[in-house]
């Protein structure tokens, strides 16, 4: 990938691979439906805290998504305005019923989900979440882990 695109066109399979998973898709369309339909209302009532309401609906919800279950750092951070036009463009092939077209066209496949443990505890699962939320919002480049040491046995 270049350090900028070009043009939208480029920019689209990018942002389509950074949403290869149908969830974080469904979220952000949800957010952008939920932003739209705040605004609207803002529109016709004059609320002025609904903008705010729908900034965060659109903007928090995809966030979200891109922390928890995507596992990457939002596009919006480096291409702000590219990106609001894919959410447009996301939420448009959503209602049109083209989107999973679109993604069988652009996104990679290959990345297989695989479920966690289901003997992990709930403690352990947020803190894998809270893990993996840290890491999206500033990932580190980190080297093969090392397993902790392992304590001697006493000699007899």
């Amino acid at each position: 990938m270049a350090d900028r695109f070009k043009s939208f066109e480029e920019f689209w399979p990018y942002y389509l691979n950074e949403h290869s998973k149908k969830s974080t898709r469904n979220i952000h369309v949800a957010g952008t439906g939920a932003a739209v339909v705040l605004l609207g209302a803002a529109v016709v009532t004059g609320q002025w805290w609904l903008p705010a309401a729908a900034v965060a609906a659109g903007y928090g919800s995809a966030w979200t998504a891109h922390a928890f279950i995507e596992k990457n750092k939002p596009a919006t951070f480096k291409y702000p305005l590219w990106s609001l036009r894919g959410d447009f463009k996301m939420l448009k092939h959503f209602v049109t019923g083209t989107l999973e077209k679109e993604v069988e066209k652009h996104v990679r496949k290959n990345e297989i989900a695989v479920p966690a443990p289901a003997s992990t505890s709930f403690a352990q699962r947020v803190k894998g979440l809270t893990q993996r939320f840290k890491n999206a919002v500033s990932p580190k480049k980190q080297g093969p882990q090392q397993p902790a040491p392992q304590p001697k046995p006493p000699t007899p």
